[in-house]
């Protein structure tokens, strides 16, 4: 009997050892009622060349009157610039170093053209900004035009050993700049033309609009009939006598007195009437003129004017329906968007006032000696070169006539 439980209890051992275990599926508990363990990361050092952009070190250059800042820019943003961006800005950034430390006088009357000085001044300072030049602009006020305080002001350059100079003066100022201005010196004018001075002197370089040159343009869109009307100022009657050397045969020429401000017996006239009238005359006068002429339906069959109505006021003083027969004459040439934006920023305006635009040819050919592409209104044989366009006026601005 003994033997036999021996024997059983063997055989079920061998039986439940020599069995394949089986797999138990445990139900956990829900996620909420489980306790998350925090892994604590391991800390990593920084790297302080890749984490931290590494920008090129700031370059200030000192001079007597003026820090120049060079903008610092990351390596990063280095690379991802597009390679014709930096040529561009490398054309645009390069300094010509013979030039860059540029001595210019600015003379000027205050009594006679204080309304043109500061902005004359403006685009000055606007030119040598975008060229970015270190310079020094010394400014002198003649008050008028006087032989002796032309003489005093000129002396005043010269003890600071400048060269250059730009001076604001009218024609009746040339014979006295003339006799103190030396060979080594070289004097821009904006108000003058070189037909107005009659003798040579190279140091002298003439930079007006022409006014002549407006006239004769306009002239050749004249279908006859000719009318003009003039104002007695100082302009209203040199241009009345530009279009009587230009124009001879006139129907009708009437002078605008300043005080005018009813127009009505000037242009209620029959003969105005598909003419082509020329209005020698100031903004004011000029607006006044067009929508008179519409009030009592006169329409002349062309209507022109010089740079003086290149102006936007006329579209604020005048309706569409007035300029619809007005054609302009303008020697302002378009320029560099980044040159412009420099010099309307310090307060010139080289887009609607010629003598800042005459200012601005001044300043660059002092600045290279020379013409240079970046202005395209050239000196030639000491003289300002303008190239008159004409424009009609829109509801927006001024449209050139191609």
């Amino acid at each position: 009997m003994l033997r036999q439980i021996l024997a059983l209890t063997i055989f079920a051992f061998l039986f439940f050892g020599c069995t394949q275990k089986q797999v138990v599926e445990l139900k956990l508990p829900s996620k909420d009622k489980v306790e998350k363990k925090v892994v604590q990361e391991k800390k990593v050092e920084e790297d302080g060349v890749t984490i931290i952009e590494e920008l090129v070190p700031i370059d200030i250059q000192e001079s007597d009157n003026i820090i120049e800042e060079v903008i610092p820019v990351s390596e990063n943003e280095l690379n991802q610039m597009d390679s014709s961006d930096l040529i561009s800005q490398e054309e645009n950034l390069q300094i010509d170093g013979t030039r860059a430390k540029m001595q210019v006088a600015f003379i000027y009357p205050s009594s006679l053209v204080s309304k043109y000085a500061r902005s004359s001044l403006n685009t000055i300072s606007g030119y040598l900004s975008y060229q970015k030049a270190d310079y020094n602009l010394f400014v002198v006020d003649s008050e008028n035009e006087s032989e002796f305080n032309i003489n005093d002001a000129f002396s005043k350059v010269k003890e600071k050993g400048i060269t250059k100079v730009i001076a604001l003066f009218t024609p009746n100022a040339l014979n006295s700049i003339n006799k103190v201005v030396t060979s080594d010196m070289k004097v821009y004018l904006p108000l003058i033309e070189k037909k107005d001075f009659l003798e040579d002197n190279d140091s002298l370089i003439f930079g007006s609009i022409s006014y002549d040159e407006q006239l004769k343009k306009l002239s050749y869109y004249s279908i006859g009939n000719n009318a003009m009307f003039y104002q007695d100022s100082y302009l209203g009657l040199k241009l009345r006598r530009t279009y009587d050397s230009l124009i001879p045969d006139t129907s009708v020429r009437k002078e605008i007195k300043k005080s005018e401000t009813n127009f009505k017996n000037i242009v209620n006239d029959y003969r105005l009437r598909n003419a082509s009238l020329y209005l020698n005359t100031d903004i004011v006068k000029t607006s006044l003129i067009l929508s008179q002429l519409r009030a009592y339906d006169v329409f002349p069959k062309i209507i022109f004017s010089t740079q003086v109505a290149y102006d936007p006021m006329l579209m604020v003083l005048t309706q569409d329906k007035d300029r619809e027969r007005l054609v302009i004459a303008n020697s302002i040439d378009d320029v560099n968007s980044k040159l412009k934006d420099e010099i309307t920023t310090l307060g010139g305006n080289i887009t609607f006032e010629w003598v800042d635009y005459s200012t601005l040819v001044g300043i660059n050919y002092l600045f290279y000696d020379n013409n240079s592409p970046l202005i395209p209104t050239q000196v030639v044989n000491n003289e300002v070169i303008y190239t008159p366009r004409l424009f009609k006026s829109t509801e927006i601005g001024f449209l050139e006539i191609k």
